[in-house]
């Protein structure tokens, strides 16, 4: 009855255990950082509006007051009309810097989430290390237990002395302390991961699976920002090339005691002192300054993949070669286990087989774990987390 108890609840943990991409899906739909993110947007669609909007209309209005030497004293009046009018080609100019504003807060929000799904996937991996490092420690600690309690029934009957049993109860006890830091440290592992992703309440992660390499491929979303940056200083420097942006169309009508008068003009800056130069040269400047920056960050990702690839056909390697060594040390511990509890060998025989084959479990989890990091880094890299 008990059996089937936990079997039960055991099923049902696995089934209600979350995977990687739905605690991922989850962590972007609560994280405040990225909820912030999308602020940036909004904002910088109001800056582009703010950019391309009209200038507002002036009105005047004048009160006179007429006093000749001879004569009555009377009143008069002027009223003003003005309005800025935009030169042709300037409107263009800051409809495509609108534009690019817009767009180089889109390519930052790329990047500020690629990056969190990069870090946040990095966390996952630390903490599936954790679990296996620990269900490894229980694992050690089932099989000392067994040596313990076959070092007792040994011990009883005579075969050997209390000072060799003693030195199983030593490992075994040992195991147990080592295990419970292993617990915590899987425990801190794992809130870290809640907190990272933004999450207050507890729930069950399924670690089981490996992380694959992606096959979508993009631009990586810093050579992406680096880009975006120089589009929006060229369309700087070609909105600073306009020197003067708005003429003045006015009308008036004043009325004098005497006569009435209707003007009509244009008011036209001249650009002798301010002609933009310094700003239109910043901007270019800013432009060449992002061209170095992507080609330098180009070059360094593509040294970087290349490293990343060698190690990982490493990394499979080193993980092949310690799965066929495992399967043999498996064999070991079991026959040296049978063969201690006839006497056939002696204890630190059996100690030093189970503590290699522990040994070589915990190298294949380090070098998964290592394998997950450069999977994930490769990813990001060559712009799989790319969200458009």
């Amino acid at each position: 009855m008990l059996k089937n108890i936990l079997i039960s609840g055991l099923l049902c943990t696995l089934l209600s255990a979350q995977s990687f991409d739905e605690f991922l899906q989850k962590a972007i739909d609560n994280s405040p950082y990225l909820k912030a993110s999308t602020l940036n947007l909004e904002q910088a669609q109001e800056e582009g509006s703010a950019l391309t909007r009209y200038a507002n209309p002036s009105l005047a209005l004048e009160y006179s007051n007429f006093s000749p030497d001879i004569g009555e004293r009377d009143n008069g009046y002027r009223v003003n009309l003005s309005q800025p009018l935009r030169l042709w080609g300037v409107g263009s100019a800051k409809d495509r810097l609108s534009h690019l504003i817009n767009e180089n807060a889109k390519v930052n929000y790329i990047s500020k989430k690629a990056l969190f799904i990069r870090d946040i996937s990095l966390a996952f991996s630390l903490y599936s290390q954790k679990k296996m490092l620990r269900s490894l420690g229980n694992e050690e600690l089932k099989i000392a237990k067994t040596i313990y309690e076959i070092s007792k029934a040994r011990y009883e009957v005579g075969t050997i002395s209390r000072g060799v049993m003693l030195q199983s109860q030593v490992a075994f006890e040992l195991i147990g302390i080592s295990n419970n830091t292993l617990s915590l440290q899987s425990e801190q592992s794992y809130y870290s991961l809640l907190k990272f992703a933004g999450i207050n309440e507890e729930i069950s992660l399924d670690t089981s699976s490996s992380f694959k390499l992606l096959s979508t491929k993009s631009t990586n979303p810093k050579i992406l920002k680096f880009e975006a940056a120089g589009k929006q200083a060229l369309a700087e420097a070609d909105v600073n090339s306009n020197a003067v942006e708005w003429v003045k169309v006015f009308a008036e009508y004043e009325s004098e005691p005497e006569q009435d008068i209707a003007r009509i003009g244009l008011n036209i800056p001249l650009a002798v002192f301010n002609t933009k130069s310094q700003e239109k040269t910043i901007a270019k400047l800013e432009a060449t300054k992002s061209e170095l920056l992507v080609l330098n960050e180009t070059t360094q990702q593509d040294i970087e993949k290349t490293r990343l690839s060698s190690q990982r056909q490493r990394l499979e390697l080193l993980k092949s070669q310690n799965q066929k060594i495992l399967i043999t040390e498996e064999e070991l511990l079991i026959m040296f286990k049978e063969g201690y509890k006839i006497a056939n060998i002696n204890l630190l025989e059996l100690q030093d087989i189970k503590n290699k084959m522990i040994e070589t479990k915990e190298a294949i989890i380090q070098i998964q774990n290592a394998l997950n990091q450069n999977i994930i880094y490769t990813n990001y890299l060559q712009g799989s987390y790319n969200d458009y």
